[in-house]
């Protein structure tokens, strides 16, 4: 037997909408709300996996990376030829590079802010929409311990269909060749067994597993969160696959009944193995790549290489095997972020909330193209090996300081809230490469790793960019009336440095109106069919700051 019953609490569950929160049946402007309980039974890899067809106007695309970014469009694209990504909020710390080192089993809460009025509290980078991301806090009561693993196969189930060794020969025939016999000879290739390199490539069977343990409690006073997660991939592209470590620890604690302390504190590490997706696997030139070449090389080779060996082959052609083989590429990343926030109530209805932020990452790739790769790669140098190993760093810090008065009962009926803040954060990119090219063609990727001072240096290449700084004053004021007419005005202004001195300023207004038809009086018919029925109408400006910093950054080469 199967009985439904009405959820009455859903319009009263509280969401957060950027330095606060309201309930859900008091929203003005568009805003999307998946719990994480909706996809704890899942084994999903990835926060963006689980966001993927479950909020409308939100679309997930995989680059195709292991373990690499997701890109996430919410509304669709905004910008014609600068970034296009969402903004990220964890635990009210602001990010824009995405949700990795997250792990799907720490969420508590997603929210998306889709339009302009609700985005406008974050002014300059609020335009491709907001994501908020709560992680899980600890709870009152005996101390609990949860655990779950998984483990799952991978198996392309569809590739593009190609020429068999025949029909690829008589293609070229018929386009003039010569290489592959005449006419008279064309039948010869019906009973030859060519090679389809997309099998070969990306034709094995790879693994997933996943392992999640977390540990929560606490008392009255202070409550404790802490996560840990494991995740490793044996990828179905031939050497590629990657392993990640996230640890997640999230203390809430009253000091006294009118002052409570929170920090979170949260590290991610990954490897990657292979070269993973393909678009960077022939950086001057994608069409060149060993992806592309997968679908495209020939299933058989001509017959005037067919009596040559392997070795003494002068075509400086490679199939995609054996540029993958010999091509090396190894990445470590590590980040963590740290945000420790003070809250102060001093009497009913008035918070006074100051919190700090840092945040500190890199990113290492070392990568070696063998005698077979060096098309691969756009140094050139024809057969013989190059190495390159790339190291990149980033730091930065956030502090935001904001003040909110909540008056539940202003004229008996009448909700208002009102939020004032100010924010400041910077942060800094530096980067260094080092490359070497016409190592001897003999040497091995291990006799290259093993000894690179064997290659021509090219210069090395230095880059500290400038720091990027953004300063903000920003307030917001939710006024309800009867719980039916509400009413939202946001306003931002942001002064970012990567603009001149004389256009560094914005301001973001927005104004969101809304109106619950479903409780009035000549509504209540519909009682029994029609839980909520909202008219909204909203206007706001947003914007997008993300224009490379590098123009104003400082390159050494030595």
């Amino acid at each position: 037997d199967i009985t439904l019953h009405d959820d009455a609490n859903v319009l009263e569950e509280t969401v957060v909408i950027g330095y606060g929160t309201v309930k859900k049946a008091d929203l003005a402007g568009s805003v999307a709300v998946m719990e994480g309980k909706s996809f704890k039974d899942q084994p999903v890899a990835r926060v963006e996996d689980a966001l993927n067809g479950r909020m409308s106007g939100v679309q997930v695309m995989s680059s195709g990376v292991p373990g690499g970014s997701m890109k996430i469009r919410v509304r669709g694209a905004s910008s014609v030829n600068k970034s296009n990504d969402p903004l990220y909020v964890v635990d009210g710390i602001v990010r824009e590079t995405g949700l990795e080192g997250i792990s799907p089993e720490d969420i508590q809460s997603i929210q998306v802010l889709k339009d302009a009025s609700s985005t406008a509290i974050y002014g300059a980078r609020g335009s491709n929409g907001v994501i908020i991301v709560t992680t899980k806090s600890g709870s009152e009561g005996k101390t609990q311990v949860n655990f779950n693993a998984s483990f799952g196969l991978k198996k392309v189930t569809k590739l593009i269909k190609t020429l068999d060794p025949y029909n690829f020969a008589y293609a070229l025939f018929e386009n003039g060749a010569t290489n592959y016999g005449d006419y008279d000879d064309l039948d010869i290739w019906k009973s030859v067994q060519g090679t389809d390199y997309q099998d070969e490539v990306f034709g094995r069977t790879g693994n997933q597993k996943q392992y999640n343990v977390s540990v929560s409690g606490g008392t009255k006073d202070i409550k404790y969160n802490v996560g840990f997660s494991h995740n490793d991939e044996k990828s179905i592209m031939l050497g590629s696959g990657y392993a990640k470590n996230n640890v997640n620890a999230k203390i809430n604690a009253n000091l006294n009944k009118w002052l409570t302390l929170d920090f979170n504190a949260r590290m991610a590490y990954t490897k990657l193995d292979g070269l993973n997706g393909g678009a960077d696997t022939n950086e001057s030139n994608a069409a060149n790549s060993t992806v592309a070449n997968t679908v495209k090389f020939w299933p058989v080779y001509p017959l005037t290489d067919a009596d040559e060996d392997e070795e003494n082959s002068t075509s400086v052609e490679r199939n995609p095997v054996e540029r993958i083989t010999d091509t090396y590429k190894y990445q470590e990343r590590f980040q963590q972020n740290y945000n420790v926030g003070l809250n102060w109530k001093p009497f009913k209805g008035l918070t006074f909330r100051s919190e700090f932020g840092y945040g500190w990452k890199y990113n290492n790739t070392d990568q070696v193209w063998g005698s077979n790769a060096t098309t691969n790669s756009k140094y050139g140098f024809n057969g013989q090996p190059q190495s390159q190993f790339i190291r990149l760093q980033n730091k930065n810090w956030r502090n935001a300081n904001t003040v909110t008065y909540d008056n539940t009962k202003l004229f008996n009926n009448h909700h208002l809230n009102v939020l004032l803040g100010q924010e400041w954060s910077s942060s800094q990119d530096i980067s260094r490469t080092s490359t070497s090219v016409a190592y001897p063609t003999s040497m091995t990727i291990q006799e290259v790793l093993a000894n690179t001072a064997a290659g021509t240096p090219l210069n090395n290449e230095s880059d500290i960019k400038a720091e990027e700084n953004i300063l903000s004053f920003f307030g917001r004021v939710n006024y309800t009336i009867a719980d039916k007419y509400l009413a939202t005005f946001t306003m931002r202004a942001d002064g970012s440095s990567k603009f001149g001195k004389d256009h560094r300023w914005g301001l973001f207004p927005s104004l969101a109106l809304a109106w619950r038809v479903s409780d009035e009086a000549f509504m209540k018919s519909t009682s029994s069919w029609l839980s909520n029925l909202k008219a909204r109408l909203s206007f706001g400006t947003a914007g997008n700051n993300r224009i490379n910093s590098g123009l104003l950054s400082t390159t050494y080469s030595m």
